[in-house]
């Protein structure tokens, strides 16, 4: 079969709103099902590809604990709606050398993205609040990447990526306030405007598993990933781990591929940060009830033009607690750039 070439491990997502209920970081560290579609545990031949996801979140809502609709964001009666326009430029490298009898593969992403947040009144749906940014994500780098091929068309694949504290936004207010803004309310100093920032204020740490069986046209995949966050400092928070997958099964028919894929996430440990006691007094420790979890699932079709190839997946929101959560969509784009060596 032809072999999807693997993006491997684009880690960045959607917004996560900072809150006493919610994750402490704006963004989650991953971005829901952007790996959907691929063969998780291959690696391409050797070769240099560009890669390009355009991923459109159009109606996201910001949802409670209990997974229904948070309508109190800022005061009784009130929500947080996001749009959100992700692009995620990579670069894989597969140098054709075998390391412990595995081929071996490099890949760093820069992802950039456009948000825009309203808070609303919920029974009218008039605008409170609102702002709209865009800025840069933290690079992600993936310096090893391993892939075998063992027995009965299966494929297992391991990385370790590593997420930078780098990132920048076109709103004029410093992280660290930002931070803070997000915690009371999500409302700026002003008043009237609210910001999804375009980046977290910590690095990560995420090792990668990935599973394929290939065989006849099919491909069916799995890619776990468990991620460690540093202290966000500037606002003396603690995000804490997450888990996350992303699953496909599609079929290739001459130049298509038709298939299903789906995501989840799941926040290992609460957040830590400071928590407000009976007496009024601040104190370090466990927010309760902030584990994120998220959980969709939709179709796949793509189309090989030769060499470059296109994918389109549309995934439907089945769960969501503590995040904002709604259907997206995302198209894939593969450009192979051929072997470096051959460039001089």
């Amino acid at each position: 079969m032809k072999r999807i070439v693997m993006a491997i491990c684009v880690c960045l997502t959607v917004l996560t709103l900072v809150g006493s209920a919610f994750a402490a970081e704006l963004w989650d560290w991953h971005l829901r099902g952007a790996d959907e579609g691929v063969a998780a545990g291959a690696l391409p031949p050797p070769g240099a590809y560009f890669v390009n996801d355009f991923y459109w979140a159009p109606s996201w809502k910001l949802y409670g604990n209990d997974g229904h609709l948070n309508l109190n964001v800022a005061g009784p009666g009130t929500e947080a709606k996001l749009a959100a326009f992700v692009d995620i430029p990579v670069l894989v490298w597969v140098p054709g050398l075998n390391i412990l009898g595995a081929s071996y593969g490099a890949a760093i992403a820069q992802p950039f993205d456009f948000a825009s947040l309203r808070v609303v009144n919920a029974n009218t749906g008039s605008t409170l609040a609102s702002g709209q940014q865009w800025g840069a994500y933290n690079t992600v780098f993936d310096p090893i990447i391993l892939s075998w091929d063992i027995p009965y068309n299966f494929h297992v694949s391991a990385a370790f990526q590593v997420g930078f504290n780098d990132g920048t936004s076109s709103v004029g207010e410093s992280k660290a306030s930002a931070t803070q803004l997000y915690s009371d309310k999500l409302l700026s100093k002003s008043g009237t405007n609210a910001y999804a920032w375009s980046s977290n204020n910590a690095y990560t740490f995420t090792p990668v598993i990935g599973l394929s069986w290939l065989y006849n046209g099919w491909n069916v995949s799995a890619e776990f990933m468990y991620t460690f966050w540093t202290k966000d400092n500037s606002a003396d928070i603690q995000n804490g781990d997450q888990f996350g997958a992303d699953y496909t099964v599609t079929y290739s028919w001459n130049r298509w591929i038709f298939g299903l894929g789906a995501a989840q996430e799941n926040q290992v440990y609460n957040d830590k940060g400071n928590v407000a006691l009976q007496s009024g007094a601040l104190s370090y420790g466990k927010i309760l009830n902030s584990e994120n979890v998220n959980y969709s699932m939709g179709p796949i079709i793509g189309y090989n033009f030769g060499p470059c190839s296109l994918m389109f997946t549309y995934n439907f929101a089945l769960k969501t607690k503590n995040d904002v959560g709604g259907d997206w969509a995302m198209l894939r784009l593969v450009v192979p750039l051929g072997n470096p060596s051959s460039w001089y």
